[in-house]
């Protein structure tokens, strides 16, 4: 450049942001991004086999890592932030500036929340896409993804207020032990108040949100938060009422509403059954495991294949017709289902052949001869239809009565089996035939 030239001016990019940028490339935020990620990954990592391959199964245990755990360590780090100037003694130097009381506040407690919240999605993203090459029907809820991330936000906002207005050095782990029982006690609460709680656990395995679900909880728990900073850091305090009255207008339509701002899933509540005789169904959402429940099942409805009263269906819910149709139980993640895979078949099957028998005779007389014999004979007849090799895992005893029946000619087997499913719920032991 020579000595004519003028100096190139460079025009500062975004001015107004460089607080927040400088604040969020250093300090304890991106620590509280990676601790987030952490205490929810590990949470999830932990308990894999209780989750992974069920979309709700994951997503509950991601809203309880998020909400229950992280949220304590969250406000915890964004007190420790709050009270920074208290460490420094730098209050009255501050107070000096031009800078509005304000923003400086705000520039440094945004990127605590933003961190907590990438490292929620980190988190999150990590257990989706593990779950996601297992799962059958349905999906994630983004509406409690929006939630979760609202409400680690809100939490550190929170937390550095509290940091803000406390001068104590130990406020940090008080204030993490008190976001955890104000958010962990309401979930024993058998009150519709409970639902201003946004780290309540949802019954979510038949039931999605309504459409207001994550705006109403957004306002709520977001209104409380911005008041909380408003009221400690903008010059006119009174200021703080506008969020405040924003949330108090939403908490009771939350609290009169309940359980109401969830909804029957219309893939909970449909039924997916295959072709052919007999038939088995579940809910739409795991229409992908029928192959796998007709396998584990295909020795007990071999053993009945053509015996007049057989069950025509296997339901995963009390059938309606009882002649027609016997329960299967739901496969559920962590015991019969374990990353898309049914497990445990011979207990599965066992479960279907006692259910299948079942008598519910609430008058029967316990202890009596005609009783025993009926008990008896169903269990002979238990052990028949799974076979030996999974009445023995079940513990399944042996029995005169099963050896009889064992031994019985298939086509006189047979036609004792059409007596005996004619009566299979019978409360009169007459009517049971005898081995």
């Amino acid at each position: 450049m020579t000595l004519t030239e003028a100096p190139v001016r460079r025009k500062p990019s975004g001015p107004a942001l460089l607080p927040l940028r400088a604040e969020a490339r250093r300090g304890i935020g991106p620590w509280t991004g990676l601790s987030t990620a952490l205490m929810v990954g590990v949470t999830m990592a932990a308990k894999a086999d209780a989750w992974q391959g069920d979309w709700i199964e994951t997503q509950s245990l991601l809203h309880s890592g998020a909400t229950l755990l992280a949220g304590p360590l969250v406000a915890a780090a964004a007190c420790w932030q709050g009270a920074r100037d208290h460490r420094r003694s730098t209050d009255e130097l501050w107070r000096s500036t031009p800078r509005a009381r304000w923003r400086r506040m705000a520039w440094a407690a945004l990127p605590i929340a933003l961190w907590a919240v990438a490292g929620y999605v980190v988190a999150l993203a990590g257990a989706l896409a593990a779950t996601w090459p297992y799962a059958g029907g349905g999906g994630p809820l983004p509406s409690l993804v929006v939630v979760d991330g609202v409400v680690l936000a809100a939490v550190a906002l929170l937390g550095f207020s509290a940091g803000v207005l406390c001068r104590w050095r130990l406020a940090a782990p008080v204030v993490a032990a008190l976001m955890y029982l104000v958010l962990g006690v309401p979930n024993y609460s058998e009150s519709s108040t409970q639902y201003l709680d946004p780290a309540v656990q949802y019954a979510l395995w038949d039931q999605v949100p309504v459409w207001w679900f994550a705006p109403a909880m957004v306002v709520w728990t977001g209104g409380l938060a911005v008041a909380a900073l408003t009221a400690v850091a903008a010059r006119r305090r009174l200021t703080a009422l506008v969020p405040l009255a924003v949330a108090a207008v939403v908490a009771p339509l939350i609290v009169s509403t309940g359980d109401g701002m969830f909804r029957a899933d219309p893939a909970a509540s449909h039924l997916a059954c295959t072709e052919g005789s007999p038939q088995f169904c579940l809910s739409g959402r795991q229409e992908h495991l029928l192959p796998q429940v007709a396998e584990a099942l295909s020795g007990l409805t071999g053993r009945l294949e053509g015996v007049p009263g057989a069950p025509e269906r296997y339901v995963d819910r009390p059938p309606a017709q009882r002649a027609a149709e016997s329960w299967v139980p739901t496969p559920n993640v962590g015991w019969y289902l374990l990353r898309g895979r049914l497990q445990h078949t011979e207990h599965f099957a066992w479960q279907v052949a006692m259910q299948l028998l079942d008598r519910d005779c609430p008058d029967r007389e316990a202890g009596s001869k005609s009783w025993n014999r009926v008990i008896e004979t169903d269990f002979a007849v238990t052990g028949w239809l799974i076979g030996p090799h999974a009445a023995q895992v079940t513990h399944v005893s042996e029995s005169p009565e099963l050896r009889r029946l064992e031994a019985l000619p298939d086509a006189e087997r047979r036609a004792w089996l059409g007596r005996y499913m004619s009566a299979r719920n019978s409360c009169d032991p007459s009517e049971v035939p005898s081995l």
